[in-house]
């Protein structure tokens, strides 16, 4: 609605200048009234009409996030709206005529004949600026709806493409090659796993989201995929209430946090470490926090040490949730500690 200050002003107040011109001409040409009350109507009704809607349209603004357009809720503030507004208008115009009551007999009730032209006035004002508002609320919804659209699509080619890791492949590959003549049974599991994995890419990266429950069967997948890898360097921990199992996050998200743990974490440590993850869902405020082994050198570069898939998550929480999530990165020796929390509705 910033736009319409540049237009707004000119057309209320041109609108209601000649609304006021036009009644005083008409009581020169057709009534003879006393000069003083002829210039009270003008004040009154060029004045009363500009204050009482540009009011009311502050009003409108200040709602504009809790505006629905139901039938009842638009009918319900087009009547409300001009019943207020006449009656403010029927007040402001009684005050003006104070000084001449008494010399001109003046009371509220004859005040009350100008309730019809009033209403039909307002009634004009009231249509036309909440068909704007309508108008311009369903026109920024579809660009809101695009872009989120074009901004999901982008992120998801993100998260498509930090998965599909060239290292990570290949390390995969050459260690189950390995396992096949230790362990046949255990390289089959390992490659079913590996399949998987890369189906559910595929199938989830594009959606909005998905259930915990369901990317925590895919991240320990991932994970005992790794640990073909690092093999007693790297132990894991998942801790999850049951309770936030049904919930959805953005998909992937474990696993990126997860692949940061060990390429920003484990990889660097002669000795290896742990990643633990803890999941709640409180009072509808879900918390997802992982611990890895590590440390960061600069908290002034939190997110840069962490790499591209910290960004994307961040992007993504952004996109589905705006402030209603957030993503914190902090330091407790020996772990480094990223923590995700989104605030259901």
């Amino acid at each position: 609605m910033k736009r319409s200050g540049s237009w707004f002003w000119p057309i209320q107040l041109g609108c209601w200048l000649l609304i006021g011109i036009i009644n005083h001409l008409v009581a020169v040409a057709y009534f003879k009234i006393p000069p003083a009350i002829k210039t009270l109507n003008v004040v009154g009704l060029t004045g009363g009409g500009i204050l009482v809607t540009s009011v009311y349209r502050y009003y409108l603004k200040g709602k504009e996030n809790k505006f629905r357009r139901g039938a009842a809720r638009i009918l319900l503030t087009l009547l409300g709206g001009i019943l207020v507004q006449c009656i403010c208008w029927l007040i402001l115009i009684y005050l003006l005529a104070l000084p001449l009551k008494a010399k001109y007999h003046i009371s509220f009730i004859q005040m009350l004949y100008n309730i019809l032209p009033f209403t039909i006035l307002l009634l004009v004002w009231n249509l036309a600026y909440l068909g704007y508002r309508l108008l311009n609320q369903y026109h920024t919804t579809e660009i809101r709806k695009w872009k989120l659209e074009a901004d999901m699509e982008r992120a998801s080619l993100g998260v498509l493409r930090s998965q599909i890791n060239p290292h990570f492949m290949f390390n995969t590959l050459n260690n189950i090659r390995a396992l096949v003549l230790e362990n046949p049974a255990q390289a089959r599991l390992m490659i079913t796993s590996f399949s998987e994995l890369f189906r559910y890419t595929l199938q989830h990266s594009a959606g909005k989201e998905v259930l915990i429950g369901d990317e925590l069967t895919i991240l320990k997948q991932y994970l005992e995929l790794i640990k073909l890898q690092y093999e007693d360097k790297l132990q894991f921990v998942i801790d999850v209430d049951e309770a936030s199992l049904t919930e959805n996050i953005p998909p992937m998200v474990l696993q990126l946090l997860a692949e940061n743990a060990v390429k920003h974490g484990i990889a660097l440590s002669n000795n290896g470490g742990e990643i633990i993850f803890h999941i709640t869902y409180i009072d509808r405020q879900l918390n997802l926090t992982v611990k890895n082994t590590g440390s960061l050198r600069n908290k002034n570069e939190l997110e840069d040490s962490l790499g591209v898939g910290i960004k994307n998550i961040k992007e993504r929480l952004n996109i589905l949730y705006g402030n209603l999530a957030s993503l914190t990165i902090d330091e407790q020796a020996p772990y480094v500690i990223i923590t995700i929390s989104i605030q259901k509705k």
